[in-house]
């Protein structure tokens, strides 16, 4: 059964971490990622089956706005962290992003509100905040922040 058709069938609810993952590909991304899903054992909501769907519809390339903001970011938060394992390297340019990142993933947050837009976060380890790592709060296929992973605050799309 593909993943479009029960988009759960790939899914396993961790009861630690109360949520449910898996991996799977994700053709905005090119390629699988780990996906989460923040929701009880008895299931994700219909916001949240919704979300995941559009995400393993979607064809687009999130690629260019993803860099632009993690840029943006990184310029902005440079000066006021202290990277663990030293200076992060200057990054002058959105190519230059991806290969100070690592650890992808993709999260689908317990929404507050039944309805609303697509939306979801993509958390990521980066080399100058190594402690905390990155979330990108992507609603309707934009970028609409960027914050700590647990900043994120995806809930209140």
């Amino acid at each position: 059964m593909s993943s479009t058709t029960d988009p759960l069938a790939p899914f396993i609810f961790d009861p630690i971490m109360g949520w449910w993952q898996a991996e799977l590909p994700v053709p905005f991304w090119g390629g699988s990622l780990p996906v989460s899903i923040d929701a009880p054992a008895a299931g994700p909501s219909p916001r949240q089956l919704a979300t995941l769907r559009a995400v393993l519809a979607y064809t687009g390339s999130l690629r260019e706005p993803v860099e632009e903001a993690l840029l943006a970011h990184y310029n902005d938060e440079r000066g006021c962290c202290t990277p663990l394992l030293g200076d992060a390297p200057p990054l002058g340019s959105a190519d230059e992003v991806w290969p100070a990142m690592s650890g992808f993933g993709l999260h689908v947050p317990a929404f507050r509100s039944g309805a609303g837009p697509v939306a979801f976060e993509l958390h990521m380890e980066s080399t100058w905040d190594e402690e905390h790592g990155l979330g990108l709060l992507i609603r309707d296929w934009e970028v609409v922040s960027v914050a700590g992973q647990t900043d994120c605050q995806g809930e209140d799309a």
